[in-house]
């Protein structure tokens, strides 16, 4: 009975398992290395919840609308301004009940302060693109040469400008350029 001989039902050997030295804290090192390296890599930066994003982020629909504002100032003031700015809202009025249209002792105003805005009582800044984007296809810009249409003015400049300036300083200097007949180079 003492005697042991090697069958394949049997594989493992009878001799006594031998500690190799330096394997366990190999192991331990590989193991606790791709915890760390998971963990990291699942680990996301703080989010600032509650900020949006960095002051000097220029999104493509502020500059749309900063085009489509400066575009609509000059119709009503290049033209009769008492009839562009009824024709202009028609039967929507929320660009006068957001305050971004403004009757003056001239006539009306583009109020380009967005802090003096009412965006609140028009249910926010998409009722108010909306209706600038109405407003700025309701005519013809003729100030700068041959006729064309307030919504490709917009997307003329926005296919030759959108992402090409860093501030909104820039894109305010370049969109009041353009507006004004010029190549919009700030």
């Amino acid at each position: 009975m003492g005697h042991r001989t090697d069958t394949a039902s049997d594989p493992l050997p009878e001799e006594p398992l031998t500690r190799r030295e330096g394997r366990p804290l190999a192991f331990l090192t590989a193991a606790l290395s791709m915890f760390a390296t998971l963990t990291a890599c699942s680990a996301s930066e703080p989010e600032n919840e509650g900020e949006g994003p960095p002051p000097d982020y220029v999104s493509e629909s502020w500059v749309e609308r900063e085009v489509m504002l400066h575009i609509l100032d000059r119709m009503i003031t290049e033209n009769e301004p008492e009839e562009d700015a009824e024709k202009i809202t028609g039967s929507q009025n929320a660009l006068f009940e957001a305050g971004i249209i403004k009757e003056t002792e001239d006539g009306y105003s583009v109020e380009f302060d967005k802090d003096e805005w009412r965006t609140e009582e028009v249910n926010g800044l998409s009722e108010v693109d909306g209706s600038l984007v109405d407003a700025t296809n309701f005519d013809e810009v003729t100030w700068c040469g041959e006729p064309v249409g307030g919504r490709e003015l917009v997307d003329t400049y926005m296919d030759e400008f959108w992402g090409t300036l860093d501030s909104h300083d820039a894109y305010t200097a370049s969109i009041a350029d353009y507006v004004d007949c010029g190549d919009g180079r700030p």
